[in-house]
């Protein structure tokens, strides 16, 4: 009996609920009509207009069906009251609540343009504070819509309550109400968290018709339950498949730990003095996208000064930064470390025992120096910095004196670059790195006399050809754009006082973009990564533009190999990179394999190949980093395996804190031992960590003919007998495609032992001229690594 009361009762409370429900639907139609008033551009196309209406009203109903039993359940304590003015003063106050939430996420949204999601809960309450405090900008739009929704609730919840004051529902309507939620749960685990970017529809777009608070639900969810709930048996399978093959470099233990291979591709670019080492400087400038910077971009050019740089330097236009905010910028540019769950520099206590270019230079007599207009414990900077062994640290809290500050940031970078310079000696003997982290072209956009740029960002759009029709849409952004020029001209001052400065003639500088801010028009979703890359020195033998795709990853293994065999810079036998190193080829290809992270916990997306797999579609890259819809099943799943692989190896990684046994990457090495090595004398953690792994790989001057040789010495450095093997060598064509593959027979070898195997390859339809090869030791079964190999070894193809 009382279970049917029971029953009753909240069969009742379904029907009041989906009887009410219009008055919270009026208040949220109010709030996406301010969302969308607030995003408009002058001048945008009534009719773009009208299909970004009817797409957000259909994503609205989506995540309102998906949602319905969640609403429901918040709403019962209201519906269950028998006093009407006591559930209409309970139903208004929490449904205004939901409101007030989502009109904050709205403005979010506005002000970061990436709806928000569990990424929140990822930051410091310290950290939150200072982002709400430094970029807090009310939009009028979402104000008088919150305003609007709020009076638009009361009103209707009372004249809907007027209606039926104390009537109960039929038993009827009661149990169909109730039905219709049971349905909604029913079907929750089976539908997509939201419907699914359409071809041809921006970036921009997609974000702006999501439903902010079904977005924010559905990740904090997704997060929670990777936290809490145990995986199936079969995710642990998949999971334990995954790590095994991603473990293979150095041991199930350690994913990451590999010998260093880097080749020096950067060296027959350069004239170094082999008893000088050079300086280095880094210029990591906030939010510097490839869309608003360099030749050909696509919105044009705001940084005329960095384009002569690139125009005078080595300019790669499609690089890749692997972050899409901040947070691990420092680990992956310097140390091309994985990310752990929420970003390296996020892990509390002491940082795991990795290697980096900066503790490799500290270790060999070089300065380091770091300045930044803000303050480094934001994202954990400080702590990173400080394990590599920084000298002199300039950030916000301890900014010289007779500076002003901009913002709640901190301080612009015209304050930045003359501090800078005042701080470094003009007569250095030491060699250094010193790193500028610039701030100015983040969110709030400000800066001390900003208004006299204002006349130069017009001129600037007339000098780019920005037509006048579109000048309103740039108008828009003003405040942006100016930042963005002012940027530009601290870093044209910051290299003339350098010129006259005597470590000008031995330094290299690099110059690249954190990732791209969010707040400027995006058409794809890689847009968010796509920075450029400028390496500029006097010690450079020739400009080059280069197309090939390269990322942070890549920067320390590279600069490290240059400094290694130009100036004989001794660097770590074991290391823990990502990356493989720069790639100059000229022309557009990509020969490299890596994850590229949004937010602290959001690793959706990955490049392998000329493939991008991104939320679980795969894409085509071409030439500017563009993604076009790819349907190729056999594709999808190997770029698939690699993705599922890395995060089985991350996630080990965040869980163990440890990328190699204590003293892993302490011996360090001369760059012409790389090129055939010996087993580490006297054993020890070098010398028991690295398993099979490939030396001198022998190929012909011009492969000719259907099939060619290779012959390539396999060495197992354990100090234990190896597992099983199969000698693999993959050829791949100039853009990274995979186009055959030849095994050798397995093969076990005893601990310091070497054997020379010669492989067949087929040339399967590779062109002639210079292609590549991969040599690895592979898994009998599944054929993934399980050592350490040699890739990207040039092959020619005769015709």
């Amino acid at each position: 009996m009382v279970g049917r009361a029971t029953a009753l009762a909240l069969a009742a409370a379904a029907a009041r609920f989906l009887r009410l429900l219009p008055a919270l639907l009026l208040g949220w139609l109010w709030l996406r009509a301010a969302e969308i008033i607030a995003a408009l551009t002058p001048g945008a196309p009534a009719g773009a207009t009208l299909r970004l209406a009817v797409r957000s009203l259909s994503d609205d109903a989506y995540a309102l069906a998906r949602h319905l039993p969640l609403l429901f359940l918040c709403s019962l304590p209201a519906l269950l009251s028998r006093s009407p003015r006591t559930m209409r003063a309970w139903l208004g106050a929490s449904w205004s609540s939901l409101l007030l939430l989502q009109a904050a996420l709205i403005q979010y949204a506005a002000i970061a343009h990436v709806p928000l999601g569990a990424d929140l809960f990822a930051y410091s309450w310290r950290d939150i504070g200072q982002t709400v405090g430094a970029g807090l900008q009310l939009a009028p739009a979402i104000i008088a819509g919150t305003v609007f929704a709020l009076a638009t609730l009361w009103v209707a919840l009372a004249w809907l309550m007027r209606r039926a004051p104390g009537r109960a529902p039929g038993t009827a309507r009661a149990y169909a109400a109730s039905g219709l939620l049971v349905v909604s749960l029913a079907l929750l685990p089976f539908t997509p968290a939201g419907l699914a970017q359409r071809n041809g529809e921006t970036v921009d777009a997609y974000d702006l018709r999501l439903n902010k608070m079904a977005f924010f639900i559905d990740d904090s969810l997704r997060l929670a339950l990777q936290r809490v709930a145990p995986p199936s048996a079969q995710t642990r399978t998949a999971a334990a498949a995954a790590a095994a093959t991603a473990a293979a470099r150095a041991g199930s233990a350690y994913p990451f730990l590999h010998v260093e291979q880097t080749p020096d591709e950067l060296g027959p670019h350069f004239r170094l003095h082999a008893a000088k080492p050079p300086n280095l400087v880094f210029i990591i400038v906030e939010g510097l996208g490839r869309s608003f910077s360099g030749p050909g971009a696509p919105l044009g050019s705001f940084t005329p000064f960095l384009d002569e740089l690139a125009a005078q330097g080595l300019y790669w236009e499609n690089f890749l930064a692997v972050q899409g905010r901040t947070f691990a910028a420092l680990p992956s540019i310097f140390g091309s470390l994985p990310f752990g769950a929420n970003g390296f520099d996020a892990l509390t206590g002491k940082l795991p025992e990795h290697t980096s270019l900066l503790g490799v230079l500290k270790a060999n007599g070089y300065r380091l120096n770091f300045y930044a207009g803000t303050n480094l414990d934001f994202d954990g900077e400080r702590a990173f910095l400080e394990a590599e062994g920084v000298d002199t640290l300039v950030d916000a809290t301890n900014f010289p004196a007779g500076y002003a500050r901009s913002n709640d940031w901190g301080y612009a970078d015209g304050e930045l670059v003359a501090a800078a310079l005042a701080a470094e000696p003009r007569d250095e003997v030491q060699p250094f790195v010193t790193v500028l982290q610039t701030n100015s072209t983040h969110s709030p956009y400000t800066f001390r006399g900003q208004a006299a740029w204002r006349g130069r960002f017009e001129r600037r759009l007339d000098e780019i050809g920005v037509a006048a029709g579109d000048k309103a849409g740039y108008r828009a952004r003003r405040e942006i754009y100016t930042t963005v020029l002012y940027l530009d001209d601290a870093l044209r001052r910051y290299f003339a006082a350098a010129r006259e400065r005597n470590a000008y003639g031995n330094t290299i500088y690099i110059v690249t973009g954190d990732h791209r801010l969010p707040e400027l028009p995006m058409d794809e979703w890689i847009d968010r990564y796509h920075v450029p890359l400028i390496i500029s020195s006097p010690l450079l033998i020739a400009p080059e533009r280069i197309k090939s795709i390269s990322s942070d990853f890549d920067l320390a293994p590279s600069l490290l190999a240059l400094l290694a065999h130009g100036s004989g810079i001794r660097t770590p036998r074991n290391v823990a990179w990502i990356g493989t190193g720069l790639d100059l080829e000229p022309a557009f290809r990509n020969l490299h394999r890596f994850p590229l992270k949004q937010t602290k916990t959001d690793l959706v997306d990955y490049i392998d190949g000329p493939w991008m797999q991104s939320r679980g579609r795969l894409y085509a890259l071409s030439d500017g980093l563009h993604m076009d819809p790819a349907q190729d099943a056999a594709a999808q799943a190997r770029v698939a395996a690699h993705f599922d692989a890395f995060v089985a190896a991350n996630e080990q990684f965040a869980r163990t804190r440890r990328l190699a046994p204590d003293g892993s990457f302490a011996a360090l090495e001369d760059y012409g031992a790389r090129a055939a090595r010996a087993r580490p004398p006297g054993g020890g953690p070098a010398a028991s960590l690295q398993g099979i792994v490939v030396g001198a790989v022998d190929l012909p001057s011009r492969a000719t003919g259907k099939m060619f040789p290779v012959v390539a010495v396999f060495t197992n450095e354990a100090t234990q007998r190896s597992q099983r093997f199969v000698p693999l060598a993959v050829l791949l064509a100039p853009d990274g495609r995979e186009l055959s593959e030849a095994y050798g027979q397995p093969l076990q070898l005893g601990a310091g032992e070497s054997a020379t195997v010669r492989l067949l390859v087929r040339r399967a339809g590779a062109g002639a001229g210079r292609n590549f090869l991969n040599v690895i030791p592979s898994h009998p079964v599944s054929g993934k690594r399980i050592g350490t190999g040699r890739y990207h070894v040039p092959v020619v193809i005769g015709g």
